[in-house]
């Protein structure tokens, strides 16, 4: 496995900073399982990369009247 190590210290108001530079070969693997990318969102609760989509629960829509009537008596109460 080939490896190259470059280290630069430098000083920029009153501090000190330290990056490396690592060049190395990478080395492909063989996977015993497929991966599958997940993207969670905002519309759907989920789309795999194979393309499959999984839609939320809505239980937000399904109770948005519900929540609104409690959250204005809640108002008037205080």
């Amino acid at each position: 496995m080939s490896l190259r190590v470059a280290v630069t210290i430098s000083s920029a108001s009153d501090r000190w900073f330290v990056s490396f530079k690592v060049d190395r070969v990478c080395q492909i693997t063989e996977k015993p399982i497929d991966v599958v990318g997940v993207d969670l969102g905002v519309k759907t609760l989920a789309t795999l990369s194979t393309g499959e989509v999984f839609d939320g629960a809505l239980s937000y829509r399904k109770l948005e009247s519900l929540l609104s009537r409690l959250q204005y008596r809640s108002q008037a109460e205080n």
